[in-house]
């Protein structure tokens, strides 16, 4: 959730320990509960074997790593530092856990492009985590694949695999329609925000961050502030994105159709 016994959340103990703990929970928390539980029946291959945990477990690893070189190289953070403070802010922006050991605004602007794909990729399919889950992102992921594949071979059949069974057409769609209804959603809170005096990039990463749950901005509602100093009307705003993000958005929006009421 985010929240914290303390106003400086895990950071006031400055506790390694505490720090590489908390960011394996995050992580596994943020797995596909279904696999956490074949786990504990011994199952461990299937949960491997998915497609979807390896690429989340791949897009945590990776985005870790390229902070820690880039505040290894350009911030000058003693390398197990670096590692540790870009794990744990990856681990929970990726998460949507909301805590937080490092002011990540003060990184350089390339961790930040990083970040924001980890708040919109969030986690996996079947836990609590927000986002657009890891498991469209990869579906989509091998859809742009294929049609690079078709450019080339245009007889070709080339289906979506994910653990070797096809992704049908119909569900190809849903995941694309959802995935440009979530960032259409995201940028139309950007609009508004902005319209109400909050600068662009404070609007952007507040808008994507309230519709994936992350509790996490950057700016003036970055982690060394909170967002109580919006218009009034702004936390609205971002109330009703938060609730939106939460339900999988067309659960919400389905209520302000007209046919859903007539058909009940």
């Amino acid at each position: 959730g985010g929240y914290s016994t303390k106003q400086d959340s895990i950071a006031y103990w400055d506790s390694p320990f505490i720090e590489y703990v908390t960011s394996a929970f995050m992580v596994i928390a943020s797995l596909n509960f279904s696999l956490l539980v074949l786990c504990l029946q011994g199952k461990f291959s299937k949960f491997f074997k998915d497609g979807e945990t390896r690429w989340f477990l791949g897009s945590v690893c990776a985005i870790t790593l390229l902070i820690t070189a880039s505040l290894f190289f350009q911030r000058q953070y003693p390398l197990e530092e670096a590692f540790r403070k870009a794990l744990f802010q990856v681990s929970t922006i990726h998460t949507s856990c909301g805590l937080v050991t490092d002011d990540y605004t003060l990184w350089p602007q390339f961790t930040w492009v990083l970040l924001i794909f980890a708040i919109l990729a969030g986690g996996c399919t079947g836990s609590t985590a927000g986002g657009i889950k890891n498991m469209r992102i990869m579906i989509l992921f091998h859809a742009i694949k294929n049609q690079f594949k078709r450019l080339i071979h245009p007889n070709a059949i080339l289906p979506v695999r994910i653990n070797k069974h096809v992704v049908p057409l119909p569900l190809l769609n849903t995941v694309t329609t959802f995935t440009l209804f979530y960032l259409l959603c995201g940028f139309a809170g950007c609009f508004l925000l902005t319209f109400f005096g909050i600068d662009f990039l404070e609007a952007l990463t507040s808008s994507l961050s309230a519709m994936g749950n992350t509790g996490l901005g950057f700016g003036y509602y970055g982690p060394a502030y909170t967002m109580s100093s919006m218009p009034d009307v702004c936390q609205w705003i971002m109330s009703f994105l938060m609730l939106i993000g939460r339900l999988e958005l067309f659960s919400v929006l389905i209520l302000f159709s007209p046919v859903f009421w007539k058909e009940w």
